[in-house]
């Protein structure tokens, strides 16, 4: 009987550990995302005319750690579209500075409010699994308008070449079935509230081809994002989906 016991404290003692040290070993997707695996880098810009200022942007976006080829070619992708995206609204800034002059902006009714000119960029790391790295970037820009303008947008790319991945080989869905699992989506989102949507608002959906789509992926989801004015008024706001 003691010999009995002794074997089974032995095998009960045996499986605790092996249990311990298996826990470590599953990590998940959204854990890959953290400083370990990213470094954030930040760049803010003031553009002052005649003492005024009619131009600023703020930016923050990540760099991967990795030494990879695919990893700088990712970096670099990363860091060249947004200084895209805050230079392009500050040569609207220049432009109509130099063919206005100061009297341009200063004889603006009074709808703007912090600047004349404004870019905020902020990119996320949201994605290290399976062979693949997704990126959210969230903007807002203020040009001039009665109001700002914000959009998302998605980034995927292949860990192992630093390629940008298309929708139709992004997910394990084919290209014809993620199609559906988004008009299927939106439509529940659309029946919910008829009246945010334009009447053709699904049709819209339905003739979008599949890579046209703005997804990301973020831990077992498959997010996509249609801007203000996309399906709905502005007012409605923009509309974000995720199918698992």
């Amino acid at each position: 009987m003691k010999k009995l016991l002794s074997i089974i404290l032995t095998l009960t003692m045996l499986f605790s550990v092996a249990t311990v040290l298996a826990v470590p070993t599953t990590v998940s997707a959204a854990s890959k995302t953290g400083k370990k695996y990213v470094k954030y880098k930040k760049i803010n810009k003031n553009l002052k005319k005649e003492g005024t200022l009619i131009f600023k942007s703020k930016a923050k976006y990540p760099q991967l750690k990795s030494k990879s080829k695919a990893a700088k070619k990712v970096n670099n992708y990363i860091k060249k579209e947004v200084k895209k995206h805050t230079d392009n609204i500050e040569k609207m800034a220049k432009s109509d500075y130099s063919n206005n002059g100061l009297s341009f902006f200063k004889n603006l009714s009074s709808f703007q409010t912090v600047c004349y000119y404004v870019c905020e960029v902020d990119v996320k790391f949201v994605y290290n699994a399976k062979g693949k790295y997704s990126f959210k970037m969230s903007e807002y820009t203020y040009a001039l308008g009665p109001h700002g303008e914000r959009s998302v947008k998605g980034y995927n790319f292949s860990k192992k070449t630093g390629k940008k991945i298309s929708n139709s080989k992004l997910t394990k869905y084919s290209g014809k079935k993620l199609k559906q699992k988004i008009v299927s989506a939106v439509k529940k989102k659309i029946n919910a509230n008829p009246q945010n949507y334009y009447n053709d608002a699904l049709q819209i959906v339905k003739n979008t081809k599949i890579n046209k789509f703005n997804i990301w992926l973020k831990g077992k989801y498959i997010y996509v994002y249609f801007s203000q004015y996309e399906l709905s008024v502005y007012a409605v706001g923009p509309t974000q989906i995720k199918i698992k």
